[in-house]
């Protein structure tokens, strides 16, 4: 730019500061930087193709949800100036409301952009942004234009960059009333970003959308990125920041953007970022090493969820609803059979480049026919719009909550097996989003819960525990062979009905500390699979949850190619008998739905006579383990000396 171009700027940017402290801002003295060319030929130009700036301003009130805007100062109510044809000869209109509270009569509200040139220039400076279409008519900005703040320095370079002078001359007429309109706001947030502070009201200057953002929570380090942000009110009067930010999550069918909401609330005075709960990850001291740690982390979440389900050891805190349990056991982690058969319904933005873009919000106040009673015109209310139902908020601990949502709808997802799909897109430039948290089945404690996923581990297998059972020899092999037979045919083998007969069941019976259980956990451990060990009490004693109960155990089971073990089954397989119906019902139930069972199940008893006759048919291998002598006593002590 030369100093000619310079020293014209300068004059007008005092121009605009007379005209705004008076309130009759006339924005047609912008024009002094367009060519002679363009004004020769502006009575031959099109819409918005005039180097000019249009100014109208809030006139009186013709209907509740509009503004009136007129072209002089209102002083009684004149016509809306905004739909005639003279106005979109202008390449901007600029906007002036009545300003309701103290300070200078008439401030900015919006500017309007009908140049061609500046809507390409604009599709341009907002490439990263969803929201916008710049091949409307008209598009809408309204103050504080916190976009054009967070882009000015793009914008200034674009602005450089521009060959034709009809485009650039718009552009810096556009520049020069944004400038002065963001000129103190950049100048204080330099200042403020210089010195690493920030105050209460100027805290959306260094959250940009699009941008991520570090909080240590739970006692972990982890990284959202930011979607959009807003100043909001609580019903208590508390004032507070809310961010409205995403982590990459999985249902089980694929991988998507789960939402979050975190609130900043009102402080006094100057605070260094760092010490907010929640500050842009860029501010962060060690924040390269934060990230390896957190892409490590989504690496082994995006390990796990790369399979329908994933077997692991898990030794700390896991989340069943609002309650926390200190667990050590195994666990699986699937998602998708967690949303099954809890209440809880994750529900995931679908996941692809664009999802993680941020919004601009562009549309103007349209006009309501018929506007109910008591709709502020134009004016937003004390409180946030609420994020969408089904969505987690996350408050900050110590901190009043802000208005509650309303009551969320739960949708109940059915107990049908959800197919797994495994979806491509989550590369290594994303995996620091990854949830520290995955949903699956804790067996130490029989619950569908939510565990941390830095306290999953590879299972360190006994893979001699088998070989080591003191077990006849003919009897290991006769285990072996079955369980072989079934592994390898499982999938051919089908009885006249389809679905049935596909599952092989072996029954144990013998005293107490024979070794029934051991046997099955040893298997467990040769397979390398899950161990699921039921008992009576979790079944339930009525005949429909033990149907209910049992459903999902089978289907879980079949899913994970699970050991299915039902120790002490004479509690609920006793013998039908004509005075008691209920009891009848629940081994007629066990029957039925074991008949269609295709994984492998081991019972256990030390009362076999007490097992219903028609089970007993089901059974396809029964060991009877005899009373331990001192010669397998013996063997058993010299294992562990």
């Amino acid at each position: 730019m030369s100093d000619d171009e310079s020293s014209v700027e300068d004059s007008q940017d005092q121009q605009l500061d007379i005209m705004a402290e008076i309130s009759t801002a006339d924005w047609s003295d912008l024009t002094s930087d367009a060519s002679s060319t363009e004004d020769e030929d502006q009575g031959n130009e099109g819409s918005g193709q005039v180097c000019d700036v249009k100014t109208l301003y809030e006139g009186e009130t013709k209907c509740n949800c509009c503004i009136n805007w007129v072209e002089e100062l209102p002083q009684d109510i004149g016509s809306s100036a905004e739909s005639e044809a003279e106005s979109t000869r202008h390449a901007l209109l600029v906007r002036m409301r009545r300003n309701h509270g103290d300070g200078k009569p008439m401030v900015l509200h919006s500017i309007v952009v009908q140049s061609s040139h500046l809507k390409s220039i604009l599709g341009e400076l907002f490439r990263e942004y969803s929201g916008i279409t710049t091949t409307l008519k008209k598009l809408i900005f309204k103050a504080p234009f916190h976009y054009f703040f967070y882009e000015w320095n793009r914008l200034e370079r674009i602005i450089s960059e521009i060959q034709d002078p009809v485009g650039k001359s718009h552009a810096r007429l556009m520049k020069r009333i944004l400038r002065r309109e963001l000129r103190e706001t950049i100048s204080l947030s330099l200042d403020l970003n210089q010195n690493g502070v920030i105050t209460y009201d100027y805290l959306w200057t260094i959250f940009k959308p699009g941008i991520d953002i570090y909080i240590f929570e739970d006692g972990y380090d982890r990284i959202y990125r930011l979607q959009k942000t807003l100043y909001a009110s609580g019903l208590g009067g508390s004032q507070y920041f809310q961010l409205v930010v995403n982590e990459i999550d999985c249902d089980g069918e694929g991988f998507g953007y789960q939402t979050k909401v975190f609130p900043i609330f009102n402080f006094p005075g100057t605070k260094p970022v760092q010490d907010l709960d929640i500050f842009p990850a860029s501010y962060h001291p060690r924040l390269n090493e934060v990230k390896d740690t957190l892409r490590k982390r989504g690496k082994l979440f995006r390990y796990i969820h790369s399979r329908p389900y994933y077997y692991g050891a898990y030794r700390g805190i896991v989340l069943e609803g609002k309650h926390k349990r200190n667990v050590d056991g195994r666990v699986v982690v699937d998602p998708s059979s967690h949303a099954n058969f809890t209440e809880e319904c994750v529900d995931l933005t679908p996941f692809d480049s664009g999802s993680l873009k941020p919004t601009m919000e562009l549309s103007d106040q349209a006009h309501i026919a018929h506007p109910p009673p008591g709709l502020n015109r134009g004016r937003p209310g004390p409180y946030p719009p609420l994020p969408p139902l089904g969505q987690p908020q996350h408050w900050m601990p110590g901190m009043p909550p802000p208005p509650p949502p309303p009551p969320p709808v739960i949708v109940k997802k059915g107990r049908s097996q959800v197919k797994y799909s495994k979806q491509p897109g989550l590369t290594d430039d994303l995996v620091h989003l990854c949830s520290a948290y995955v949903r699956g089945y804790c067996f130490k404690i029989k619950k569908w819960v939510t565990f941390h996923i830095e306290n999953i581990k590879e299972i360190q297998w006994h893979d001699g525990a088998f070989d080591s059972l003191v077990l006849a020899e003919d009897y290991k092999r006769l285990i072996n062979a079955l369980l072989s037979g079934h592994i390898d045919n499982k999938d051919r083998f089908d009885d006249v009905i389809e679905g049935k007969g596909q599952g092989v069941s072996i029954l144990l019976e013998g005293p107490a500390g024979a070794g029934k259980t051991l046997t099955v956990e040893a298997v467990s451990e040769k397979l390398r699979r899950p161990l699921y060990a039921m008992g009576a009490g979790e079944l339930g004693a009525t005949p429909e949850s033990v149907e209910d109960n049992l459903h999902m155990i089978l289907e879980v089971a079949a899913k994970w190619d699970a050991v299915l073990l039902f120790d002490e089954c004479d509690v609920l397989l006793a013998e039908r008998s004509a005075h008691n119906l209920g009891r009848n019902s629940i081994v007629a139930t066990f029957l039925r739905l074991l008949e269609y069972y295709r994984g492998m199940l081991f019972l256990t008893t030390n009362r076999v006579e007490a097992v219903d006759s028609a089970f007993k048919s089901r059974i396809h291998l029964t060991i009877k383990y005899p009373h331990l002598n001192a010669a397998a006593r013996r063997q058993i002590w010299e294992r562990f000396v």
